[in-house]
């Protein structure tokens, strides 16, 4: 799936708290900025990763990605480079590299995560699911994991590869 890329005419704010909330790798993701509302631009989310938890390495063929640390540590790894970092701490990878993050603290943390172009957000509503309510995301199961493996390609996601 491609998104137009076009200049936003209207700004817009989203208190905090609010936002899409959807389950997905064992996280609980906030929609904050989607393709919708920023005209194509970027879409941006708010992660509440479990210890140990984040996405499998993955490539992403139309978008570049970045992370921005609100509390806890993270390892992201970007091609060969680990980047561990704390709050405050930024990173990126362009499209067409190969990424993920994990959160290293103890307790569940929170993440930054952007795209933009927009267009990721239909990945992770036809991957994820629906938060049903303020609990902890379920673990990942066979369900979403084939719903992930079919939703890839339409987004240009490759060499997903989930643990055994």
């Amino acid at each position: 799936m491609s998104s137009t890329e076009t200049t936003p005419t209207t700004g817009y704010g989203l208190p905090g708290g609010e936002g899409e909330r959807l389950w997905i790798v064992g996280d609980t993701m906030t929609l904050k900025a989607t393709g919708e509302s920023t005209s194509g631009s970027l879409v941006l989310l708010e992660n509440l990763t479990a210890p140990g938890g984040g996405p499998p390495p993955h490539v992403h063929t139309r978008e570049d990605e970045f992370w921005y640390v609100l509390d806890g540590t993270f390892e992201i790894p970007i091609a060969e480079e680990v980047h561990a970092l704390g709050p405050g701490g930024f990173a990126f990878a362009p499209r067409g590299t190969v990424h993920n993050f994990r959160n290293t603290a103890e307790t569940p943390s929170r993440i930054l995560v952007g795209f933009a172009p927009a267009g990721m957000e239909g990945f992770f509503r036809e991957s994820g699911r629906p938060a049903a309510d303020d609990g902890p995301a379920p673990p990942i199961d066979e369900d979403e994991i084939a719903r992930t493996m079919a939703a890839a390609p339409k987004y240009g996601v490759e060499n997903v590869a989930f643990d055994a």
